[in-house]
């Protein structure tokens, strides 16, 4: 993808250097630009999904859930509190049903969640993070701290979302 994105770049100043008097002011990066070296942190500069966070508790279980209003979730990150599972819910089709990865990027960290694609209904990627699991610290960490902007990857399809202290909500109902 940075190769990609570094090619891009590329061709677009050898094309702009020809037809320098057109430019009257320098490229201007947006304030979410990544901090050197942190992996995939490119995909922040895509503009966020329009909608808003909700948050709900009903017995024992808290969930963030994003999505335009009167419409579906595109994104739910759910904590049982009993068992300790966090569960984050990606709207995304991949078909067939298989094994995945479902990635959450912030500008300093990448995490890797094993996840599972699901097609009936309404199309989703489930990722399982288990109270024993070795990325439920790093996951609560990464998000349920204040940032302008997260992105969740699937299949090389990066969303971008707000930050909302719901989400931080969630997390460490689980903690």
């Amino acid at each position: 993808m940075r190769t990609l994105l570094v090619t891009a770049a590329a061709v677009l100043l050898a094309a702009c250097s020809q037809e320098e008097t057109r430019i009257s002011h320098p490229l201007e990066l947006p304030e979410t630009e990544a901090q050197p070296g942190a992996p995939d942190a490119a995909a922040l500069v895509a503009t966020p999904q329009t909608g808003a966070w909700t948050l709900r508790t009903d017995e024992g279980t808290t969930a963030a859930g994003f999505g335009a209003p009167e419409s579906e979730y595109q994104l739910t990150i759910v904590c049982e509190a009993p068992s300790g599972k966090i569960t984050i819910t990606s709207e995304h089709e991949l078909a067939p049903d298989q094994d995945t990865t479902l990635r959450i990027i912030t500008a300093v960290q990448t995490l890797d969640l094993p996840a599972r694609s699901f097609n009936e209904g309404l199309p989703n990627v489930s990722a399982d993070v288990l109270d024993d699991a070795a990325t439920k610290t790093p996951l609560i960490s990464m998000l349920g701290a204040p940032t302008d902007r997260f992105a969740v990857d699937v299949a090389g399809v990066a969303t971008v979302y707000p930050w909302n202290d719901a989400i931080a909500q969630a997390l460490t109902a689980c903690r």
